[in-house]
């Protein structure tokens, strides 16, 4: 018998951040999404803490935070008020399918997508990354981080890059995304989308400004479509719409350091900057992860997780359990340089301040923070989504429930590659039957993965 060669199959993988299976009847409405969603879709549970990088790292890899080590949006680093994030691909653990597929020889690239900053393997990166102080500062650090090649898109679509108050991103990677499909046509491109999810912190989870972020998304899935048209690609391209969380509308927010504060465990200089500390928490939106001092000694320790049994004690102190770090690895394969996470009661947020107030409601006249969040156990409240359409995909399949690392080893399964020690799935209900070929006498040769 004669094998027939595999046929070529590309990916491209778009994260509409904060879509929820809820928005999938109104993205139906809108004719670029529609086309994705005739494929197959369905749930996709959230590894813990249900925020952007630890998520969006489970896509590329297949693991959960234990395995590649990205616990959190921000690494902890008590006393400073604004966080380092985990833009360095460096930081991961494990292999990723950037690094998977570059040992198989295929051609990859990344826009926008977390944790893919200084990537060691992207043949194109124009990572996720930005700094506080302005547009210049942060196109001098996004150049920085970059890939050689990725560099070159940078600086052809820096105009596009939208910077009032903040970054905004999303005209940006379209345009830079779009280009690459159709000037350098890799055989993999992961592309993250914010809009939908800064919308929904900004206004709250449906919203008018929520209906046109999805509009504007939209748009931008055109002429991504497009862009595989003009390249002569989109027959061999199997297109996935991922995301990573839903959202909780917020009722009031906790600094849970004050609260250690006026325990001691927080130390302020006579400037009220953090002196020294014992104990602090870190916040991850509707969690807070508890860390101890690496220097701290066992009576400290005993008397830190005696005031938390207080807080979930007390009904004036708005955090309803705490879960061990033994706990959170058993059921959520989870890890991280925490004694274990704080949950809130449904709504609250979780500050990494010290100063101030130390609970802050919704209806406070001095409230000016965000309306809605995530950082919620998986399984609670709105799930995200997870559609695919193409050449290797069954259309109008449902997908009654899978993982964001599923997705992460469906996407390898697709490139022909595997992911070692990975804690998902392939999504097989959605993959179309591999084909049949026959030999020149007409005999049945071996089957062809899908």
């Amino acid at each position: 018998m004669t094998e027939t060669a595999r046929p070529r199959r590309r990916l491209l993988v778009i994260s509409v951040d904060a879509m929820s299976v809820v928005d999938v009847p109104f993205a139906r409405t809108l004719p670029h999404f529609a086309r994705i969603l005739e494929g197959s879709w369905g749930t996709a549970e959230a590894i813990y803490p249900s925020v952007t990088y630890p998520n969006h790292t489970s896509q590329t890899t297949g693991r959960t935070a234990d395995g590649h080590g990205i616990y959190a949006n921000e690494k902890v680093t008590p006393g400073e008020r604004i966080p380092d994030w985990f833009w360095d691909a460096r930081d991961i653990a494990c292999p990723t399918l950037f690094d998977l597929a570059k040992e198989q020889g295929l051609s990859t690239a990344a826009v926008g997508w977390p944790a893919t900053g200084w990537s060691p393997s992207l043949d194109i990166a124009v990572p996720e990354i930005w700094d506080r102080a302005g547009l210049e500062p942060t196109l001098a650090v996004l150049r920085e981080a970059s890939t050689l090649r990725g560099r070159e898109y940078v600086d052809r679509h820096a105009h596009e890059i939208g910077w009032d108050r903040k970054h905004r991103f999303g005209r940006f990677n379209t345009a830079v995304a779009a280009d690459i499909l159709r000037t350098d046509a890799p055989d993999v491109l992961f592309l993250h989308l914010v809009d939908v999810d800064s919308a929904r912190h900004a206004t709250g989870r449906f919203t008018a400004e929520v209906k046109e972020a999805f509009e504007r998304v939209d748009g931008w899935l055109g002429e991504l479509l497009a862009a595989l048209e003009d390249a002569g690609t989109a027959a061999e391209t199997d297109i996935a719409i991922v995301s990573d969380h839903g959202h909780v509308e917020v009722g009031r927010v906790l600094r849970a350091n004050a609260l250690l504060g006026r325990q001691g465990f927080v130390r302020l200089d006579a400037d009220g900057e953090v002196s020294s500390w014992d104990a602090w928490v870190h916040g991850c939106g509707l969690t807070g992860q508890l860390h101890l001092h690496p220097e701290a000694d066992e009576t400290t320790r005993e008397k830190v997780l005696a005031l938390v049994e207080d807080w979930v004690a007390d009904p004036e102190v708005p955090v309803q359990a705490f879960h061990p770090l033994t706990d959170m690895h058993e059921d959520y394969g989870w890890s991280g340089p925490f004694l274990g996470i704080l949950e809130g009661v449904s709504g609250t947020a979780f500050q990494n301040l010290w100063d101030g107030r130390w609970l802050i409601d919704r209806f406070d006249p001095e409230y000016e923070f965000l309306l809605s969040q995530h950082g919620h156990l998986p399984e609670q409240d709105i799930q995200a989504v997870f559609a695919m359409t193409g050449p290797s995909i069954e259309p109008g399949r449902r997908i009654t429930r899978c993982t964001v690392t599923d997705e992460a080893v469906t996407f390898a399964h697709l490139l022909g590659l595997e992911i070692p020690d990975a804690d998902g799935r392939v999504v097989e209900e959605i993959l179309r039957p591999a084909p049949v070929h026959q030999d020149a006498v007409g005999q049945e040769a071996v089957p062809q993965e899908a």
